[in-house]
């Protein structure tokens, strides 16, 4: 395998800031957290995209590495914005993947790692993650994105955690064994770090299938709160609450202008999700294993909402 380092460039102000925030942190400091969320694969609800929006909104960030897009992305694919105007090209808004130093309410310096998911290079690209992991002393590596269920937005919103540190995610029931789906730079990455011994934990978040397509921020807010308590970080969630409100009265406005088919098929979901809910612990859950989606009907969805987005994207 070709250098890592080959692949991004460290800006050297941004890593200032960040040697700065850490010597004011002190020496008793444990460490600090690395949030990663990637465009272009499984978002449903944009729950991902939204809590990294918002993150970085708030966090007022410094750039501390930038990857070769040049290298990693596949423009065909994905092809980059340009503006024309009258009579000639007036800009280009280039893709970035970036390492960036944020810092939460309280002014806790952590890592937020975004942009466009990498076409190419991933075990590079997952190698070179890792060489930032150990320089920059990460203690925790946090994933997040949201996935298509057949859940009901009339009930509190579902999370899968995983990673070698769900024990700082205690409490969340396991709603199936094995499941193979599309991989991903996001899962592979994960996947890497913790082969390499440094603390992993990702989230899925569980969004209804008929809304996964559209912003859903209650999904986001579950991740917000669920990352806040496993790392310790103190974030602000003001703004994405505020909004959950308004998205379930849109829902309901829509489904009272529908057919009621749909209607029907949630009151269904509401009867499933109850039933498994009420379950006391993992024996009763696989008890109701007829009412969960298989591991073929999950990467079934996986790839029907893939390919939804695909062709949106196209």
């Amino acid at each position: 395998m070709r250098d890592p380092k080959e692949l991004y460039q460290l800006e050297q102000q941004g890593v200032d800031a960040l040697a700065e925030a850490s010597a004011a942190a002190g020496p008793d400091a444990a460490g600090l957290v690395l949030l990663y969320h990637f465009e272009g694969f499984m978002d449903a609800g944009e729950a991902g995209g939204q809590v990294m929006a918002h993150l970085l909104e708030h966090g007022a960030p410094r750039v501390v590495a930038r990857f070769d897009h040049d290298r990693l992305v596949d423009y065909r694919a994905r092809r980059p914005a340009m503006t024309f105007d009258r009579d000639r090209w007036t800009s280009y808004d280039p893709p970035e993947i970036l390492l960036q130093l944020a810092h939460d309410s309280v002014g806790t310096p952590f890592l937020v790692l975004t942009g466009p998911e990498p076409d190419t290079e991933w075990e590079l690209f997952a190698a070179a993650v890792r060489e930032l992991v150990e320089r920059f002393d990460v203690r925790l590596s946090a994933d997040f994105h949201g996935i298509p269920m057949g859940v009901p937005h009339t009930r509190p919103v579902g999370l899968t955690p995983h990673g070698n540190r769900l024990d700082l995610a205690p409490g969340y029931p396991r709603w199936f064994d094995q499941a193979q789906v599309p991989g991903s730079a996001q899962a592979l990455l994960e996947h890497r770090l913790a082969e390499a011994g440094h603390d992993v934990l990702g989230f899925a978040v569980h969004v209804p299938h008929y809304v996964a397509r559209s912003a859903y921020p209650a999904a986001a807010v579950v991740i917000l709160e669920a990352v806040q308590s496993a790392s310790g970080l103190v974030l602000p969630g003001t703004e994405l609450r505020d909004k959950v409100g308004e998205v379930y009265a849109d829902i309901e406005e829509q489904l009272a202008q529908g057919d009621g088919e749909l209607r029907s098929a949630i009151r269904g979901m509401e009867g499933q999700y109850d039933a498994v809910a009420g379950a006391d612990g993992r024996e009763s859950l696989l008890a109701q294993a007829t009412d969960l989606p298989s591991a073929e009907e999950l990467g079934r969805r996986f790839e029907e909402f893939l390919a939804e987005h695909e062709r949106d994207a196209d």
